[in-house]
């Protein structure tokens, strides 16, 4: 009896033994596997450097670590960028000595102009291109300074740094491909699959307990972050092969849906949280049996799809719930009373229309999904049409980014000047580095403060490293032990995301200003005269970024909100019929630009998120009155529209009770005038019947007391009274 219980919980104890492996495989042996690669891809380029003599093997190792990537294709792309910024850098240095060789002055305000370009650039774009906007800056520092001691050097310091930066980028790649090579393609299928698991979930988790609890916004937050964390993953994914490339054109189909039916959701979810809140338990009641199967069609197996295979079941059903649409509606408005009042009726067919979007946009998006593993032509030809991620910024941000770089640049130049630094340049290429490569991250106070722990670390690291290793090291392989400690350290901090810049400073610090060249050479007083003036660089670089902060004060919060005002003002007059995709990427992109994606729990940017809602919100209802309005045949119904929106336009442009109470008015008068129409003229096309939707819709968003245009209403009101108080 004993021995055959022990014999049955063998296979228990083997399964648990193998769900332990694939776990550790999964995790801890790829971190293993990529600090391998690190410090292998740094042993070839220390080689490789010392067998043709370059004068700064460190330059090349500092390059293998800054390109260096988990995946493959990430490699690749960072390395392309850096030699186009490198190449850029080395260019601008170049032809700035033959310009300015004997006028220091100019020559540094140049570098100056140079810098705040290349910084305002790094806000501009994203990626690997922000990154090569960020060589091109703070190459003109390796290369040019050096240059103006010696002029007639500069084309031998330009191909010196450039052979040294060539060898670091062919020896991270080269390792990345061929030592366990790993694609970002199986990384981009698991997120787009697990964002697919998070969707169902939010969207099966819409009920009438949610409804009575308080809104959250984390969830959100989420979704807005997800389609740009994506699109950091497939950037790197042309570098791989053809069926990546393909992949990739797909994925930016699949984002613009995604982004859609999100919107719709939370646009749908407003709507039912306001029916609850003000008292229509029918019309709340019938919506969700409405949205009952809607629900059900993303659920398979009474679980969540896991991948695109399954995805294709989700597909039928929502094109059999499509087919019957009107069946099912009919049968729920069968249970509706009788004496239902008319603005009971019109919160219902709003909630009716924006059901039937989310199954049309559920449909499309899940079908993209479900072709993901297919590789049908005429699918990536339809993809290959697709406009990727537009850009949008807020241009007096990057004018203060790229003016804060240029003041870090000219700020640390004249303490060279004037106090005659020995380790001035150093302490300017370290400065200008700080000032340009976090520029573009999310919280920079922060980023600096952990790069500053880490330049410590290196810092201690780095002096015992040069007087009490490199003193004994004897050959190259003594010398890659004595190494090899820091590069695994710094190599496993970067693995954490959440402590990874400093890796990056104990990688910089310790590279920078390792004790040899092609010979040794420990000399403590240079060593400390180095260390003082990364101190000075960074603290210097940290003052600048909090008296310039443009992601963390009221002054930027007032700019994001005043820019989601004016993407409504731009849809509501603009001539042309606005794209609900550029909306949404617009509203995205500028949020996440500022960090207020990364800061959702801040009770300070909670205004901030409140305008995001509230734009995509609006935003889309506005984008489909506009588009339902095109087509309707009544001239008068387009011009009570027309007026309307541009109430609403100017509501956005000036919140105030005022201004809230005439959109309002006008869009209730829109409203009436339309039904109206629909009694004179026996209109009950379904044209009409989404224009009184969207406009029901706007007015309730309008009206909801939670609304962020109520909260700035009375809060003008407050501002006014307490002027005229102080009067």
């Amino acid at each position: 009896m004993h021995h055959f219980r022990i014999r049955s919980l063998m296979p228990r104890w083997r399964y648990a033994l193998l769900g332990a492996v694939r776990d550790w495989m999964r995790e801890d042996a790829q971190t293993l596997v990529y600090i391998g690669k690190v410090l292998l891809a740094c042993m070839l380029a220390l080689w490789v450097s010392l067998k043709f003599d370059l004068e700064q093997p460190r330059t090349a190792l500092l390059t293998v670590a800054i390109v260096m990537q988990a995946r493959t294709s990430m490699v690749l792309a960072k390395s392309y960028y850096r030699l186009i910024g490198t190449l850029v850098g080395i260019i601008i240095s170049v032809l700035l000595i033959a310009l300015f060789a004997q006028e220091r002055i100019l020559f540094l305000l140049s570098m100056a102009l140079w810098i705040s370009f290349c910084t305002a650039g790094s806000i501009v774009f994203r990626h690997h291109q922000s990154y090569a906007f960020v060589l091109a800056g703070y190459t003109l520092c390796i290369v040019g300074l050096p240059a103006t001691l010696n002029p007639d050097q500069t084309f031998n310091i330009a191909m010196t740094r450039l052979s040294e930066i060539m060898v670091g980028l062919a020896s991270a790649s080269l390792v990345s491909a061929l030592v366990f090579p790993q694609g970002v393609s199986e990384l981009l299928r698991h997120s787009v699959r697990n964002r697919f698991r998070d969707f169902s979930r939010l969207l099966t988790s819409l009920d009438r307990r949610k409804l009575a609890a308080p809104a959250t916004r984390a969830e959100t937050l989420r979704m807005v972050g997800n389609v740009f964390e994506l699109e950091i993953f497939h950037a790197s994914s042309s570098m791989e092969s053809d069926h990546s490339r393909t992949y990739r054109q797909r994925l930016n189909l699949l984002n613009s849906e995604f982004m859609a039916v999100t919107t719709s959701l939370h646009s749908f979810e407003q709507l039912m949280r306001r029916l609850h809140r003000s008292g229509h338990p029918q019309v709340v009641e019938n919506l969700l049996a409405l949205f009952t199967p809607v629900q059900a069609a993303v659920l398979t197996h009474q679980r969540e799809v896991r991948d695109e295979h399954e995805a294709r079941q989700v597909v039928l059903t929502s094109s059999t719930l499509l087919d019957h649409w009107e069946t099912h509606l009919q049968e729920v408005k069968s249970r509706l009373p009788a004496d239902l009042s008319s603005s009971d009726t019109l919160d219902f067919a709003t909630g009716t229309a924006l059901i039937l979007r989310i199954l049309n946009e559920l449909h499309a998006y899940t079908s993209t999904y479900a072709g993901l593993d297919t590789s049908q032509k005429a699918a990536a030809v339809k993809i290959w049409k697709m406009p990727g991620m537009g850009m949008h910024f807020d241009p007096l941000t990057a004018l203060l980014a790229g003016l804060r770089g240029a003041l870090v640049f000219a700020a640390m130049s004249f303490l060279w000047i004037t106090c005659d630094l020995h380790s001035g340049v150093e302490a300017i290429t370290f400065a200008t580095i700080c000032s340009t490569l976090f520029a573009s991250s999310p919280t920079p106070r922060r980023t600096v403060r952990q790069f500053i722990t880490g330049v410590l670390i290196g810092t201690i690291l780095l002096y015992i490293v040069n007087f009490h290793l490199l003193t004994h090291a004897q050959g190259f392989a003594m010398l890659a032990l004595a190494l090899s400690p820091v590069i695994i350290v710094a190599a496993w901090l970067t693995t954490k995301p959440s402590i990874a810049v400093i890796g990056a400073g104990i990688f910089i610090v310790f590279f920078l200003h390792i004790g040899f060249n092609n010979t040794f050479a420990a000399d403590p007083v240079n060593f400390i005269n180095a260390a003082i003036a990364d101190l000075l660089a960074i603290m210097l670089a940290g003052v600048f970024y909090s008296l310039i902060d443009l992601s963390n004060n009221q002054w930027s919060r007032t700019r994001i909100a005043q820019a989601l005002r004016e993407l409504i003002q731009e849809i509501c007059v603009h001539p042309a019929q606005p794209l609900r995709s550029r909306l949404e990427t617009n509203v995205r992109e500028l949020l996440l630009r500022m960090g207020t994606v990364h800061r959702v729990a801040d009770a300070r940017d909670k205004e901030v998120v409140d305008w995001l809602l509230s734009t995509l919100e609006i935003g889309q209802a506005v984008i489909a009155l506009r588009s339902e309005a095109h087509s309707t045949p009544v001239p008068s119904i387009r011009r009570s529209i027309k007026h309307s929106l541009h109430q609403l336009a100017q509501l956005f442009a000036q919140p105030s009770t005022a201004w809230r109470n005439t959109t309002i008015r006008s869009i209730t008068d829109s409203i009436e005038h339309l039904q109206q129409q629909e009694i004179r003229m026996q209109l009950t096309s379904a044209n009409h019947q989404q224009l009184l939707a969207m406009l029901h819709f706007i007015r309730g968003a309008l009206l909801d007391t939670d609304s962020v245009l109520t909260l700035s209403a009375s809060l003008d009101i407050a501002e006014k009274q307490g002027v005229l108080n102080n009067a």
